[in-house]
């Protein structure tokens, strides 16, 4: 039978770089779509909810981003958005996919957390290549590794090079100089042909292969008010107590979104929750040795560990009832 380069047909049939068709003898798998169907739009699927009118600031990032990761550039672009837990790296990376999606052919999200999600992300797409909801009736059950080939092939198709695919939550990397027991090479589910958009969120450092777009905490008080006031629609301007928790939360983005969603929620003021932010501070300090001191010292690392890690834990451990912040 002929067949389109490039095009898969039959039920035993996945589509190969080049010209040839390899026969499958395990599972059946629905065609990648044919022009012009590279137009997928904006694909947000597995991605968190997050209101794109509470994002603040990073605009320097973002515009940095833009540039590396413009469509027209010829060759295939990587770009690495990392940092610690909670600086904001998947909420700065779907503002981005929000905001320029009409750029690209098309803007995919997968959960890269670890291999087990990443492949039924992968899954989840070549469903919707097939045009199903995600129950699966039309094809019934695709083998995994396959889908990931399927995927893999379509982004490197010549005809199809204005996409953009972001890897969320790479933070287990297995990279050369870079061992990991449970992590792995994110690599090995790039397309095969080096062409398109790769924006990837870790918490990595160390991701050689792709520029580095370094998330640190807010330098600029006004940009932590700023979070505080959008988050808990509240007025900051002139609450002395609004100032001493920006101060505060060093900040710290996830900190401070935490505390403004709190805030918006309850009936307790900037106050009350510097208070209790405080309270649970003090809690954790009594609960291990020599901590507090070392953090009052203003030391920058205790035990190898650095010191907005630390604040990371906090956010993990304090008794402050977050129910409110969902």
């Amino acid at each position: 039978m002929a067949t389109a380069k490039g095009v898969s047909v039959g039920d035993n049939s996945y589509w190969h770089q080049g010209d040839n068709i390899t026969t499958n003898h395990h599972h059946p798998l629905p065609a990648p779509p044919a022009p012009p169907s590279y137009k997928l739009g904006l694909n947000l699927d597995g991605a968190p909810q997050i209101d794109g009118r509470l994002f603040v600031g990073r605009e320097q990032e973002l515009a940095q981003i833009q540039e590396w990761l413009s469509p027209v550039n010829p060759t295939q672009n990587v770009v690495a958005i990392s940092g610690l837990g909670g600086m904001g790296k998947t909420q700065l990376s779907l503002h981005f996919a929000k905001r320029c999606h009409p750029s690209y052919s098309a803007v995919i999200w997968l959960n890269a957390n670890c291999e087990t999600t990443l492949k039924a992300a992968y899954v989840a797409l070549v469903r919707r290549f097939h045009g199903e909801d995600g129950r699966g009736e039309a094809v019934g059950k695709i083998d995994e590794e396959q889908a990931v080939r399927t995927v893999r092939q379509w982004l490197s198709r010549p005809e199809n090079k204005t996409w953009l695919v972001v890897y969320d939550n790479y933070d287990d990397p297995q990279l050369p100089g870079l061992r990991s027991s449970t992590g792995y090479d994110i690599r090995t589910y790039f397309p095969y042909s080096t062409q398109g958009s790769i924006l990837i969120t870790t918490r990595s450092a160390r991701l050689t292969f792709a520029k580095q777009v370094r998330l640190k905490k807010f330098d600029d008080l006004d940009q932590s008010l700023a979070i505080l006031a959008t988050r808990s629609s509240r007025e900051t301007r002139g609450d002395g107590n609004a100032t001493k928790l920006a101060k505060r939360l060093d900040g710290l983005p996830l900190a401070l979104a935490t505390a403004g969603d709190y805030i918006g929620k309850t009936p307790d003021s900037f106050g009350d929750y510097l208070q209790m932010y405080e309270d649970a501070w003090q809690d954790l300090a009594d609960n291990s040795d020599g901590l507090f001191n070392v953090l009052k010292g203003g030391s920058e690392r205790f035990d190898g560990c650095r010191v907005d890690s630390l604040h990371e834990k906090h956010f993990n451990t304090t008794t402050i009832d977050f129910r409110y912040c969902h």
